[in-house]
């Protein structure tokens, strides 16, 4: 009766700890990051500085994660790990540039974060795709390439409360198919010049 009782409460125990939902992104969804493994992506700003961002990884995540909760939603999303210059010191750091996931909601979304060389888009944003595809695509010349599907983005109110830093980026450059583009801050205007895999 004992090892019954055992029985039950490890049973029971298992089924309250997997009992969270499984929410899972469309793959097709993956090509909103344009990027291959090992990627290097050299920048000029038109003070004729250079900054390079070095992807590394396309890593699985969970958008849903809460480590305080004994069950936790697992809600797939991807982060492009890239290796890119500290935007208030002169060194390089691991982090990200941008993430798409699906949440609870079973909505699609894409976020960036966008750092350079003394540059810091500050945003809280996390744009549906929906949203994403209803920003209004531009042409963009950089030295002989023109890109014709880029969309601009500008902090959200979040965002505008550092406006004052040297670092604020007033905007950056996104193309659906080539990726980042580049950023303007008050100062510097930084464009992609080049785009390899070694």
């Amino acid at each position: 009766m004992k090892k019954l009782k055992y029985i039950l409460i490890i049973v029971i125990g298992l089924g309250l700890i997997s009992c969270g939902k499984n929410y899972r992104i469309d793959k097709k969804y993956l090509e909103y990051i344009p990027y291959e493994k090992n990627e290097v992506l050299v920048f000029k700003s038109d003070q004729n500085r250079m900054d390079t961002i070095f992807i590394k990884d396309l890593r699985r995540t969970n958008g849903c994660y809460d480590p305080l909760a004994i069950s936790s939603d697992d809600c797939e999303g991807y982060s492009l790990t890239c290796e890119k210059s500290d935007p208030n010191y002169d060194r390089y750091l691991p982090g990200e540039i941008v993430r798409i996931g699906v949440s609870p909601d079973d909505v699609t979304y894409i976020s960036f974060d966008i750092t350079m060389r003394n540059s810091w888009f500050y945003s809280m944003e996390h744009y549906s795709l929906n949203e994403f595809d209803s920003i209004p695509n531009k042409k963009m010349t950089i030295e002989d390439k023109t890109y014709g599907d880029v969309k601009t983005f500008e902090p959200d109110e979040y965002g505008e409360q550092y406006s004052s830093r040297d670092n604020y980026v007033e905007r950056f450059y996104w193309s659906k198919e080539n990726g980042f583009l580049g950023l303007d801050t008050k100062s510097e205007k930084w464009r992609l010049i080049k785009k390899y895999v070694p």
